[in-house]
């Protein structure tokens, strides 16, 4: 049986208007982490960047995934935030110096299109379409916002 400040999502670190880095965000005993889970959308250069600006070893990234990217006691976070314009599916994370967006959904540019449609004109379908559950990640957001949002 989970506790009930124990939570787990997939979660998708964003960086900039096209970059992710997916990844599993999780609570345990008032400690916040984010382990990454494969390289995604970054390049290699920028893993190490991050990775270096959140104090992990660089040469981490050398290594197989998953990828431990920062670890956070409840009381250190400044804040959580779900703005209005992430439809409740992603979140804001500042913590020391450190400001991260996370999407609660698989971002559509990891999502390979199969086919373009005339009608809606959109590239539509694709592989990886199927891990996209919208309702699933405004859960997840709705969860988080209960357990870091700060009264």
């Amino acid at each position: 049986m989970q506790k009930p400040n124990t939570f787990s999502s997939k979660a998708w670190l964003l960086d900039g208007p096209v970059h992710s880095l997916p990844g599993i965000l999780h609570l345990e005993d008032g400690t916040l982490s984010y382990l990454i889970l494969e390289q995604g959308t970054f390049s290699e250069r920028r893993l190490k960047e991050l990775l270096e600006t959140h104090g992990t070893n660089s040469s981490e990234s050398d290594s197989i995934f998953p990828i431990q990217l920062f670890s956070v006691t409840l009381d250190t976070i400044n804040r959580f935030h779900i703005p209005w314009y992430y439809f409740g599916a992603g979140g804001k994370l500042s913590f020391a110096k450190h400001q991260l967006r996370f999407s609660f959904v698989k971002p559509q540019n990891t999502v390979e299109p199969t086919y373009y449609s005339e009608s809606f004109m959109e590239w539509r379908g694709g592989k990886g379409q199927e891990e996209v559950n919208i309702l699933e990640g405004k859960a997840s957001g709705k969860r988080w916002k209960a357990l870091l949002a700060k009264p």
